[in-house]
């Protein structure tokens, strides 16, 4: 294995505690393709808001980059102004329960899979449907995953805690979340320094 291929098995397995938008459900083994779309259609419309949103953050990226370059304090002003705006867009979202996404939920990500706490104990190898945004670009992803292992809660919001491993997940997407745990290490380093 090369070392770039080695690189990436580990970036592939690296989780990261994280507070996403976040839904699931699950999908019955006999149950149609056309099902599972139309369950994406009933969340289309809030993802298709937030994943133009993350593409203007894609795109503001460098030029805030460069603007930190020449003035912290302007820098630091317009993230805040992006996280408000972010705000405003994740508020539209569950105006009037018009998307079935529940608000944020704590989970451990990786690029293989992920756990969260439910209070529904599922059984290991039900197969769910997974609808997430992820903050740091509002990248919108749709995943389906196998539960692999259900656990009891370690905190008081959840009494299971459920580890799922993704089902056919495409280069596209596993490359999203690497990219987002990566971020968001790189976030916390950061802070942590300024402390």
């Amino acid at each position: 294995m090369t070392e770039k291929n080695q690189n990436q098995e580990r970036r592939k397995y690296y989780r990261i505690d994280d507070s996403v938008i976040f839904n699931y459900r699950i999908v019955h083994e006999n149950q149609h393709d056309s099902d599972l779309s139309k369950h994406q259609q009933d969340v289309s419309a809030a993802f298709e808001m937030a994943d133009l949103f993350g593409q203007i953050n894609q795109q503001m990226r460098t030029t805030l980059g460069r603007i930190g370059e020449r003035s912290a304090d302007i820098a630091a002003y317009l993230k805040n102004l992006d996280r408000k705006i972010d705000l405003l867009v994740e508020m539209n979202l569950f105006k009037e329960n018009q998307s079935s996404l529940q608000s944020r939920r704590k989970i451990n990500l990786g690029a293989g899979g992920l756990s969260f706490g439910t209070d529904e104990k599922l059984k290991q190898g039900t197969l769910l449907a997974i609808d997430m945004i992820l903050s740091t670009a509002l990248t919108c992803l749709h995943l389906t995953g196998r539960v692999i292992m259900v656990t009891k809660g370690t905190d008081n919001d959840y009494p299971y805690r459920i580890s799922i491993g993704f089902t056919d997940i495409s280069d596209i997407e596993e490359d999203q979340i690497i990219k987002h745990t990566l971020r968001l290490q790189s976030e916390q380093l950061r802070a942590n320094k300024s402390k």
